[in-house]
């Protein structure tokens, strides 16, 4: 490896749950991470607490606070502190793989024409999490193991990105809290004609928790998406059908994620009735 630094930045608001996990699995990455931002987003739960006991026992973590609700301020409070070389940005409920920085680090010292790196992500804590698995392990076998597929889309629970990207479309990303941020970003990326590209080495999984969400919650959601494109001038009716799509597979599923105990990993009729705690929405409508 050479002398690149790299920094992880996540947001993190409530994440009482998943944070020490999170945290855990990128300070296992050992000398390929050199920085781990923890951007608390007025958390009222004990995450602050938890972060600085890592803190306290890693110089590697650092915790900041961002008063500003809403993630694309507590990106950008992260973006801006980094100084690593790369920067990467995982959900606090996203727990990477045990060689993800090394392929992050390999992707970027072997593609100088890519600007951004994203990676696999397969989903924990949901009832098709095995479907998920074999439907990405079966498309990954027909485009080879090694493979490197130019993408556009940039998500927020794993990716990587040079700083140098960051600092030229910085002052181009909107900071609207009713987009979904990592959709503009990726947007401002494209316009600049900065390349993305997505490696399956970088794996991570991520919760399947927004699945609890009601239908009329997550349509919410996805209409951010609509919102985001419509913003950028970028919107299509193939892009209205897709994003129309995940609303009515959400609906679909939802029943499942109700039934779906997950600590258990079972489905139980009995869950139907049982109250679920569902989670605020990442953009504000």
């Amino acid at each position: 490896m050479t002398n690149v630094t790299l920094s992880v930045v996540i947001p993190a608001c409530n994440e009482s749950e998943y944070i020490e996990k999170c945290i855990e699995a990128l300070i296992s990455q050992g000398e390929y991470v050199d920085e781990i931002i923890v951007v608390d987003n007025n958390s009222s739960d004990d995450t602050p607490d938890l972060i600085e006991k890592y803190r306290k026992e890693s110089s590697k973590v650092q915790l900041l606070s961002e008063s500003r609700p809403g993630v694309v301020y507590a990106r950008n409070r992260g973006f801006d502190a980094a100084s690593g070389d790369i920067i990467g940005r995982i959900d606090a409920d996203t727990i990477v793989g045990k060689d993800w920085a090394v392929a992050v680090h390999e992707f970027f010292e072997r593609h100088d024409e890519f600007s951004c790196v994203t990676g696999l992500t397969y989903l924990y804590e949901s009832p098709i999490a095995g479907l998920q698995r074999r439907w990405i392990n079966w498309r990954l076998g027909r485009r080879g193991q090694d493979a490197v597929r130019s993408v556009v889309a940039v998500p927020g629970s794993n990716m990587a990105m040079r700083r140098s990207a960051w600092l030229a479309v910085r002052d181009a990303v909107s900071d609207r809290t009713d987009l979904h941020e990592d959709i503009d970003l990726s947007l401002c990326m494209a316009h600049v004609r900065f390349n993305v590209g997505q490696v399956s080495s970088m794996a991570a999984h991520v919760s399947g928790r927004r699945g609890v969400s009601p239908p009329s919650v997550y349509a919410r959601y996805v209409r951010a998406s609509r919102r985001t494109l419509e913003y950028h001038g970028t919107s299509s009716r193939k892009l209205d059908f897709l994003i129309c799509a995940d609303s009515v597979l959400h609906a679909g599923l939802w029943p499942l994620y109700r039934m779906y105990n997950k600590k258990s990993g079972q489905l139980s009729l009995r869950a139907l009735g049982r109250g679920q705690t569902v989670r605020d929405l990442p953009v504000f409508s």
